[in-house]
């Protein structure tokens, strides 16, 4: 009766977890994943945000034509089609194609009050423009376009505007030095018009995978829509970090299978082979989806989702927590106890206790990470090991049944391993040459070690972390170079502790690429400061016109000499004679048509408000930074370039972790021997793997990163396993003998996990399975060979 409480016990646990994980399963993709999350005002976090702001969830569709007709006809109809789309229509998304109807009249509703702020780009521009000559380069121009074929719209705004202060600015709104795109009858199109360029912004993350697959298949189902309506003239080509995002989800979705389907099969075939029996095999079946609901479970209280990368590096952790069962069912073929399984389970759990206490305390170290890839990871270990122990003591006393007869499989593999490692029982004291042989794996191993750790070299490249499919880069540098040309790595971004002092450090970036532009260094750029100037800079540019008492006079003396009347112009007369008006402010342009064209620059981050500019042929970063270095609250972010420079740091933190997590489990070890002998036997192995492990890795030319210290964490504290059970039981021959086959078995099926996580075409997921199947397969030489090393008698 206590067997079966303790049983359906575990499936009211086990089927609650289920339950959760359905209802709340959310799997995320996001690139933000494995960033550090820096501390806040600092350039870390700055990067950070700006890799999953506005710029990476910005989408380009670029329609290719036979004409330019064409071109202007189907990127009409294609945005027509797409903003019917449900994610367009209900707000999840942004669409731009080019200029709305009427956008000429609503920007000049908007500006036409404070068409005076932007004479110029600051004060002295503004008096040089006002002076004789400047006027009259003002009206020739005027007379120039009046005279050329136009909209009417100029016509009808010059007696408001003569000095053409709005139209310029218009131009620089939706035009732009450095983009392949340009605007031809109110529609974006690529240079040689053959091209319809639109613009698609995601509200969600653009590495929400989720969330960008049925926008990109509706976008796909729209196009061949459309593409049959012009006879198949037309071809989609698409850029932006969703279709990575995609190809990451099935290549995540792809490791997952290969590591779940691979470990499971690997564990039939060591179940078949040694106990010639399935059904031991379902029977530690709850064991695996306890571990595996439980992870995921608790990353989604914890977490809100559940990233790819962790399921997959769960789907690994099948041969970790397989472990307790396997030596369970080890010790109930060979040792059994005559009180029965629950029995059996008794005398070996302190043992298991202690191995996954080791685990644990070691993946809790990580939960301290500045990386939120890495507490997931943490989280989901813990919580999956915690549940896979607590399973075996509550499923498999009544699963296991009676006690079978040991296979002659089971008994030969013990017997040679028993014979090779601690001798016949009638043999006596070990003889120096199997006493040699036994040291010998541990010499190898520091041998490997004393050669290979001097020669270490970390890689802290963040790109080196984030592997993308060739062709897809291929194909999406392609969109961008004829249509987008600004850069995506480094750019200009000014701060503030509000608005308004981040748009005076814009002002200053901005004079400042001006000029770059000028000295050559920098082909061209975008930002905000065209469009929104700061309210000091809006009021120092009126005052400045203000400021000339005689501008009217001088300004009707060269109409008039370039034969126009100055009677039409009164209007502009009657602003001169108005106060100022108050500045402009980016809330008034967020709600007004403009908004499309004014949000991609602003952004928030822990910092407060901050504005950025795109960079077009940056050929003097130098000269950039020391021109920045003058304007408070202006700088030139490199994204990758920071996160790479601050992932050393970050790794010596890790490092840090890392000493602190050992220590736990040395401490967790030695608490619970309390004499050095059976703590050096436990420990030992495992702290020689890692070693073994760096000086291997870095002989074969291979670099360490950050993930790296994570898995050499594991290997420590899952090859402290190993050691502990053997320790436990290196004086009961009978219960070593079936601890001996439970560590081959449970190092086996761990080797195969993370041996398939190392064929991952993730380097995150690479990188540990790779580490960790090292670790994993030198503790397995190294703890039965130690262990037998020490003992005093080889069963005399």
């Amino acid at each position: 009766m206590k067997e079966r409480r303790a049983f359906g016990l575990g499936c009211v646990l086990l089927g609650l977890g289920l339950l959760f994980v359905i209802l709340r399963l959310h799997v995320a993709t996001d690139i933000t994943h494995f960033l550090p999350e820096g501390e806040n005002g600092d350039d870390v976090h700055l990067a950070r945000e700006l890799a999953a702001g506005e710029l990476s969830r910005t989408m380009v569709l670029l329609v290719d034509a036979p004409d330019a007709e064409t071109a202007a006809r189907a990127s009409r109809a294609f945005e027509a089609r797409l903003r019917a789309t449900p994610a367009i229509a209900d707000g999840t998304a942004r669409l731009v194609g080019g200029s709305l109807p009427g956008m000429e009249e609503a920007m000049w509703r908007l500006y036409a009050p404070h068409r005076l702020a932007f004479l110029a780009a600051d004060a002295d521009a503004a008096r040089a423009a006002l002076t004789d000559e400047g006027l009259r380069r003002a009206v020739a121009e005027l007379k120039h376009k009046l005279a050329s074929p136009m909209s009417t719209f100029l016509g009808r705004v010059a007696p408001q505007d003569p000095l053409l202060i709005l139209p310029h600015l218009f131009e620089s709104l939706l035009g732009g030095d450095g983009e392949g795109m340009k605007l031809v009858d109110g529609r974006f199109v690529t240079q040689d018009e053959h091209g319809a360029v639109l613009l698609l912004t995601t509200r969600a993350s653009a590495s929400d995978a989720a969330a960008v697959r049925p926008l990109l298949a509706a976008i796909d189902a729209q196009f061949a829509a459309l593409n049959a309506g012009f006879d198949g003239a037309l071809a989609l080509h698409e850029s932006g970090t969703h279709m990575f995002a995609l190809s990451s989800e099935a290549q995540i979705k792809s490791d997952i299978q290969r590591v779940s389907i691979g470990s499971t099969i690997g564990l039939l075939l060591l179940f078949v082979v040694m106990f010639r029996s399935l059904r031991l095999m379902l029977l530690v079946l709850p064991t695996l989806a306890s571990g595996f609901v439980a992870g995921t479970a608790t990353c989604l209280a914890v977490f809100g989702s559940v990233h790819g990368l962790t399921l997959a590096f769960g789907a690994a952790l099948i041969g970790v927590s397989v472990d307790y069962a396997v030596h369970f069912h080890c010790h109930h073929q060979l040792s059994p106890s005559p009180a029965g399984p629950r029995a059996t389970l008794r005398e070996i759990w302190p043992g298991l206790l202690l191995g996954a206490g080791t685990t644990i305390v070691g993946f809790v170290a990580l939960m301290a990470s500045s990386f939120p890839g890495l507490r997931q990871l943490a989280v989901f270990a813990a919580a999956g090991i915690t549940a896979a122990v607590l399973s075996t003591w509550l499923f498999l006393p009544l699963l296991a049944g009676p006690a079978g007869r040991p296979t002659a499989q089971s008994r030969g593999l013990v017997r040679v391993l028993g014979r090779r490692l601690f001798g016949s029982q009638d043999a006596g004291p070990a003889t120096p040459r199997r006493r040699a042989l036994l040291a010998l794996p541990a010499v190898v191993v520091a041998a490997l070690a004393a050669i290979g750790v001097p020669q270490l070299r970390w890689n802290d490249d963040f790109a080196d972390l984030n592997k993308v499919d060739p062709a897809l880069e291929a194909r999406d540098r392609a969109v961008r170079e004829r249509v987008v040309r600004f850069e995506q790595r480094r750019l200009v971004v000014a701060t503030g502790v509000d608005e308004e002092a981040a748009l005076v450090a814009d002002d200053g970036a901005q004079r400042a690429l001006d000029a770059l532009v000028a000295a050559g260094g920098l082909r061209g750029f975008r930002g905000i400061g065209h469009m929104l100037p700061s309210a000091a800079q809006q009021r120092a540019v009126e005052n400045a016109v203000h400021s000339c008492p005689d501008l009217w006079p001088r300004l009707e003396r060269v109409l008039e000499a370039d034969e126009f009347r100055s009677a039409p112009f009164a209007p502009f007369h009657e602003l001169l004679e108005q106060p100022p008006a108050p500045p402009l402010t980016f809330a008034e342009l967020a709600a007004s048509p403009l908004a499309d064209l004014v949000e991609p620059f602003r952004f928030t981050w822990s910092g407060g408000p901050g504005f950025v500019t795109f960079l077009h042929g940056l050929a003097d970063e130098a000269a950039l930074r020391d021109a920045l270095a003058a304007v408070p609250g202006a700088k030139l972010i490199d994204i990758a370039g920071a996160l790479s420079s601050a992932y050393g740091a970050y790794r010596a933190r890790l490092l840090e972790l890392w000493l602190l997590g050992l220590g736990a489990v040395l401490a967790l070890v030695a608490l619970r021997h309390r004499r050095f002998a059976p703590t050096a036997i436990a420990c030992a192995p495992a702290l020689l793997a890692a070693a073994g492990t760096v000086g291997l890795l870095t002989l074969c030319g291979l670099e360490l990163n950050m993930l790296s210290l994570v898995a050499l964490l594991m290997v420590v504290s899952m090859g402290v396993d190993y050691g502990v059970f053997l320790a436990e039981h290196r004086h009961r021959p009978q219960h070593r003998d079936a601890t001996l086959l439970g560590v081959v078995l449970a190092g086996l099926s761990t080797l195969l996990g993370f041996g398939l996580l190392s064929l991952s075409s993730q380097p995150p997921l690479l990188h540990i399975g790779l580490t960790s199947g090292v670790g994993v397969l030198l503790c397995l030489a190294l703890a039965p060979t130690l262990c037998a090393f020490t003992a005093p008698n080889r069963d005399a």
